[in-house]
């Protein structure tokens, strides 16, 4: 009696669901000499052991000498649509991970910068960067690159994980004179290039919380969450006036207020259990206030928070 397992039994190798997978962005390259150069550079990134570059892929595949060269040229190849290519792989995450993270049935993206510091002297797009983190341990100038990245919140492992979608260098790279864009500019365009359909929420830092922001995500049915800075003002809607309307506009913007003062009476506020992983009976107070802020002009969603061991956040 034959005892082996059908085919159709037998569990599918990673390197099989590898392939299917990475199968999907076949369509980004002109050729299929071009493509398969970019399936060894990705097999290598795979499984190497050190960060030594294409020399690290070439120890890792045990690929031969001479083909070195070979493989450098093709991160140069013009046979790659690098803006198809990135939209390709939001569309193939999306079907890896049939379940990522949705709050009101909309994705969550999260993307932020980076400031990489390099030490080349003919490394292209390496150039004096002055970076604005609040922590002391980090120079303020350095030499490097300055990176942009978005990535989708999945569910993987019994937590939540952020898989990249993008990478851009956004500084340093001058196509032309005239191009007067600035990093969130540059941001809006990678969102953009990934062509992704389904409505969603951008997740970002402070820098990112400006009105050009939210109003380019608005623009194509997107949502911005963000922190403000902490003397951020926002505005009640005017209450109209009765009686007879005068001439001109009638009044938008109403009392002022200042984020701050909403913290400032804890027994309307709400309390919740921190959900930041590691964080035991912490609790944090919130309250939420719908206001008009004029970077926007628009109607903005603000929730006031506090903790214990930190200062305000809004």
């Amino acid at each position: 009696m034959d005892t082996t397992m059908p085919d159709r039994a037998l569990p599918r190798s990673l390197w099989a669901i590898w392939w299917n997978a990475i199968l999907l962005l076949r369509p980004a390259f002109s050729r299929l000499r071009t493509f398969m150069w970019f399936v060894t550079a990705v097999a290598g990134l795979t499984v190497r052991l050190e960060l030594l570059g294409v020399t690290s892929i070439v120890r890792a595949l045990n690929l031969r000498p001479r083909l070195y060269t070979k493989l450098l040229a093709h991160f140069h190849s013009s046979g790659i649509k690098l803006d198809r290519l990135s939209a390709l792989w939001a569309q193939t995450v999306l079907q890896l991970f049939p379940s990522p993270v949705r709050v009101n049935g909309r994705l969550v993206l999260v993307g932020d910068g980076i400031k990489a510091p390099k030490r080349g002297k003919k490394m292209p797009a390496v150039k004096l960067l002055h970076q604005q983190s609040e922590s002391n341990t980090k120079p303020e100038y350095i030499m490097g690159h300055s990176m942009q990245a978005v990535g989708l919140l999945v569910h993987a492992a019994k937590s939540v994980f952020s898989v990249p979608l993008a990478v851009r260098i956004h500084e340093g790279l001058v196509w032309s004179n005239r191009d007067k864009r600035t990093l969130l500019d540059k941001m809006l365009g990678l969102l953009d290039i990934l062509a992704i359909k389904v409505p969603f929420y951008f997740v970002a830092d402070a820098y990112y919380a400006v009105g050009k922001m939210v109003r380019g995500l608005l623009k194509q049915g997107n949502h911005l969450v963000t922190r403000v800075k902490s003397n951020t003002v926002a505005y009640a809607a005017a209450t109209p006036k009765k009686g007879q309307k005068k001439k001109g506009r009638p009044k938008t913007y109403g009392q002022k207020k200042k984020l701050k003062s909403l913290l400032k009476d804890p027994k309307s506020m709400l309390q919740v259990a921190s959900p930041v992983y590691g964080e035991h009976n912490v609790i944090l107070r919130y309250c939420v206030r719908d206001l008009l802020w004029r970077p926007v002009g628009l109607l903005v969603r603000f929730v006031p928070s506090s903790t214990p061991q930190g200062g305000p956040v809004s």
